[in-house]
């Protein structure tokens, strides 16, 4: 097995390619191999296939998932960018669960990223949000209590 350092250039970012041929990417919903090959590896040697981990996280009911959201949650502010574009699109099962997952009870600097958002959302939710029970999350993830389970 690499070390993380094997797997960096010389500027400190690692090469896709070693990231690519530890297999760290899951391959189906149960490929929890891949999952503990990418947590071994961890920030920032799986940046360049952080994507490619957060779409094992669309359905929180694969155990990829499961597994893959601690280590995610981990990463902390670096993860900011990477959840801009799920949560500015209109995949809304995926947005309840990056915020139910990863940013309840977070690293406060990559929640504060993200309290506009997380704001307009519990306070003025789209109909659509609110159907997904995303006003309900990022409420919880604010810290607001009495809006259901946290």
């Amino acid at each position: 097995m690499h070390s993380n350092a094997a797997l960096c250039t010389g500027d400190g970012s690692a090469s896709v390619g070693a990231v690519v041929s530890q297999q760290v990417v899951p391959v189906d919903k149960f490929d929890l191999a891949a999952v503990e090959r990418a947590v071994a590896l961890g920030w920032p040697a799986v940046e360049p296939v952080i994507g490619d981990l957060l779409a094992w996280v669309q359905d929180y009911n694969w155990p990829v998932a499961h597994s893959l959201t601690p280590f995610l949650k981990s990463i902390g502010p670096p993860l900011a960018p990477y959840l801009v574009p799920i949560l500015e699109g209109d995949d809304y099962v995926w947005q309840y669960w990056i915020i139910q997952y990863l940013l309840t009870d977070a690293d406060p600097d990559l929640v504060r990223q993200f309290r506009p958002l997380l704001q307009r959302i519990a306070d003025d939710p789209s109909d659509d949000e609110r159907l997904e029970g995303l006003d309900e999350v990022a409420a919880a993830a604010l810290g607001r209590t009495g809006n259901g389970p946290q």
